[in-house]
Order: C-alpha cells, then structure tokens, then sequence
C-alpha cells in the first residue's frame, strides 16, 4: 500500500477549544435606609410635646435616641432631635433627674425646657411672664422689677434698695443667683 499523498503547502489545521461563556455577575446593592426623621425644637417645645407630636407613647424614645441630650428638661430651640421610628433601648437619666412615676401612664412633667441658662433663656422666659420684660415695674403688691422680687429674697442675693431700680444686668444677675441655688420654685408660675 502506498501512503497517502502528502499534498504540497498543506499545513493541518488548528482545533481550538470551545470559548468558555463569561457569565457576568450583577451585584445589587440595597438602597441607602432613609435618613432618620429629624424634629427642629421649636420655642415652647419639650420632649412630652415633641413625643405627643410625632406620635411616640412617651417623651422616653427622643431621650433615648438623642445621646447627646444631657437632661430630658434642657432643649432649646433650634436643636435637631432625631425622631425614632421603632423601638429604643433606654438608657439612664442622670442623677438630678427622678425616674418617672408609673402608674397606667407616664405622669411625669416635662418642663418646657428649651431656654438656655442665663438672661437670654429661662430667665427670658421668667421675666416675660413676671413683667413683661419691664426692669422698672413696681406695681405696688410687694414684688418689684423685672423678676419681680420681693424684698427679703431680693436681700437673699445680696441686693440692696429696691428690686425695680437696680439695673437691668443687676436684676438678671441676681435672678441668675436666685435661680442656681432654688431652680424654678421662686417663681412656680411662670418657670414652666
């Protein structure tokens, strides 16, 4: 037998292996959860309201969520609070501040707490609510000036004369010192 011809420039040809299928990958990723709901503090605002606001069962879950509240009673205006939307882990009040009293509900009152310390907060508010802002009033019924002292607690602080015409920075002065050592109970009435 004779072999096959071998033909002349015949090169064999190559086989390639089959291509493998790129299978590409799709990742999805979840969209961002929404930012948190966010309550601007409003004048007059206190956590109790806030909470009746945005429809919490206590003032408890703003205190709880807002780490950076050093008081429940001190909010000011202007403060972004951060609005819960589930549950809350709580975390405790500091020292001056008696846990709530529980009954079926919360009882506890919150005081409207958004006036800083000082003149130009609680102070403000206080004498608004005593005068009217009026540093000269003496209306005759033994209180005087804009926090309308009466003499002996006016005394208590270290003024002399009368209440209504010290200065305007000696009354808030004397307010201030008023309001260090007895917090709100010099005026219960227009404090809150």
């Amino acid at each position: 037998m004779t072999a096959a011809p071998a033909w002349a420039g015949h090169k064999a040809t190559p086989t390639s292996a089959p291509k493998a299928k790129v299978v590409k990958q799709v990742v999805v990723t979840p969209p961002p959860p929404p930012p948190p709901k966010v309550h601007t503090v409003q004048p007059g605002d206190s956590l109790s309201i806030i909470a009746g606001e945005e429809q919490l069962e206590s003032w408890r879950p703003l205190w709880n969520a807002n780490a950076e509240l050093t008081d429940p009673d001190l909010i000011y205006a202007g403060q972004q609070l951060v609005v819960p939307d589930g549950a809350t882990t709580d975390r405790p009040l500091p020292a001056t501040v008696p846990e709530p009293v529980v009954t079926q509900t919360v009882v506890r009152r919150a005081v409207p707490a958004n006036y800083a310390p000082g003149a130009g907060g609680i102070l403000e508010r206080i004498r608004m609510r005593e005068s009217g802002g009026n540093y000269a009033t003496n209306t005759g019924n033994g209180y005087y000036g804009a926090y309308q002292f009466n003499l002996g607690t006016w005394r208590g602080v270290g003024g002399t004369g009368l209440p209504s015409d010290a200065t305007p920075a000696e009354q808030d002065m004397r307010a201030q010192m008023l309001y260090d050592r007895r917090g709100c109970s010099p005026w219960p009435n227009t404090c809150y």
